[in-house]
């Protein structure tokens, strides 16, 4: 898990809204497994993936959220 005070100035690159951990349900919808840490946008149209702990947060990493 990312520190809080780290995940409060994380925003997407794409929207530059502001992150928080994606629930199991939308990770199983953007085909992320669950046991994998991911973040998605406020808005929950952007997702993210990690890499070893760490939030992969490139534009052209980002895995649309269903909806």
């Amino acid at each position: 898990m990312l520190a809080d005070r780290l995940l409060k100035i994380l925003r997407c690159p794409v929207t530059k809204q502001p992150l928080r951990y994606a629930s199991e349900l939308e990770k199983s919808a953007g085909l992320i497994p669950l046991d994998e840490m991911a973040l998605i946008t406020e808005d929950g149209k952007n997702l993210y993936r990690t890499l070893n702990g760490l939030p992969v947060l490139l534009s052209t990493t980002e895995v649309a959220a269903p909806g």
